[in-house]
């Protein structure tokens, strides 16, 4: 039986390595895992990560070419290939309301 990771706990690549690794999700872990190039600097980008968690944000991939675009509550990083990468803040307002 495999134990379940509490990601919130992790820190600095720690974190990184669950969310390309060991997240279920393996959409999301590949677009976690283009943050880096995105932002343009590792440090800054894994500092990023860790408040997208703590504030309770999602990283999502935005492709104007197959007509994603993005919302209100989305704030832009960086390009990406055929698109950009953004962070929508709606989870964490959701919460909020909740």
């Amino acid at each position: 039986m495999t134990k379940e990771i509490d990601y919130k706990v992790l820190k600095g690549e720690d974190l990184f390595t669950y969310f390309t690794q060991d997240h279920p999700d393996k959409d999301y872990s590949s677009i976690v895992a283009m943050l880096p190039n995105a932002i343009g600097d590792w440090d800054k980008a894994i500092k990023l990560l860790e408040m997208i968690v703590i504030c309770g944000a999602k990283l999502v991939a935005i492709y104007p070419g197959q007509g994603d675009e993005p919302t209100p509550t989305m704030k832009y990083l960086g390009e990406i290939m055929d698109g950009g990468l953004y962070v929508d803040h709606s989870p964490m307002l959701e919460a909020q309301q909740g």
